[in-house]
């Protein structure tokens, strides 16, 4: 089983975005898009943002979306994977409103808003209206979550986005695949920075064997082994994570970054990590020589 995953592509940086061809050579199971597939703001408009009337802000994100979706190279692949049903997403801030947003400031009008426009145009959820979701592949049930439009000052997801994931955590296929916008450890804004939330997420994944935490936000691809915390009581699942596929990063060149995932059902999976100069083997034999150990095969 191939799955294909990467976030950040800013359309105005770059319209051909021709990496959409790389993984569509690669001709992936499942594409899993993890944020910012457009980018409603960036740079300095953050400020003007937020002054928007709920109708310019619907305006404008739905210009961005017929913008990227518009674009030939990213339209055929996502032609293909509706085909084989193997498009899903979740969105980070800069598709839910602007940088760093949390549902709480946004609040409810242009969240309901951006809502919208992600099922018009992502139409991924299993758990309408949330962008909250899980489905099941033959080896692996793959668990999308929403850290954007319940997030405030304290938490990262509401009670009942838990209580969903601590419910769709009982299965049992092979894998465990947990997909958001956010790292657990990584960038500015991550799981981390939210103790409580941390804690209880990462005791919950702790529960099941063979997960993997799949997420993007960071402008780099990256490979982050389990972590102790809270005295080492608890340790948090393997992190993959891949972003920046067609942005510009403080002027420098785009790095053109993707990942592969494969699952098997005999032998243990591997990954592979992509970037501007093709594959990138010192992270991508880093990465597999420690999935090849620490990933017990189920019969």
């Amino acid at each position: 089983m191939k799955i294909a995953f990467t976030s950040c592509f800013n359309f105005n940086q770059d319209k051909v975005q021709s990496t959409w061809n790389q993984i569509s050579n690669y001709d992936p199971d499942y594409l899993f898009l993890l944020g910012d597939t457009i980018y409603m703001d960036y740079g300095i408009t953050t400020i003007w943002q937020r002054l928007y009337s709920v109708k310019k802000f619907e305006k404008i994100m739905d210009r961005k979306y017929r913008k990227q979706f518009g674009c030939e190279a990213f339209q055929q692949l996502i032609k293909d994977m509706r085909e084989k049903n193997g498009l899903y997403a979740t969105w980070d801030d800069h598709d839910f409103a602007w940088n760093n947003a949390k549902g709480e400031s946004v609040g409810t009008q242009k969240t309901e808003v951006a809502r919208k426009l992600f099922h018009k145009y992502l139409d991924c959820s299993t758990n309408r209206p949330h962008v909250y979701y899980s489905f099941d592949t033959p080896l692996a049930r793959v668990i999308f979550l929403d850290n954007r439009s319940e997030s405030s000052k304290h938490h990262l997801i509401s009670e009942n986005q838990f209580n969903f994931l601590e419910k769709k955590l009982n299965h049992s296929l092979n894998y465990t695949i947990i997909c958001g916008g956010l790292t657990l450890t990584e960038g500015g804004e991550n799981w981390e920075k939210y103790p409580k939330d941390f804690k209880r997420l990462t005791s919950l994944l702790q529960q099941k064997e063979n997960v993997f935490f799949i997420a993007g936000d960071i402008h780099k691809n990256a490979f982050i082994p389990p972590m102790e915390i809270n005295n080492n009581a608890l340790k948090t699942p393997v992190q993959l994570i891949s972003s920046g596929l067609s942005i510009n990063i403080f002027g420098w060149k785009q790095q053109h970054n993707w990942c592969s995932l494969e699952l098997f059902g005999t032998s243990e999976p591997s990954v592979t990590f992509h970037n501007k100069n093709g594959i990138d083997y010192p992270l991508t034999e880093r990465s597999n020589k420690y999935l090849s150990k620490h990933f017990p095969i189920k019969s």
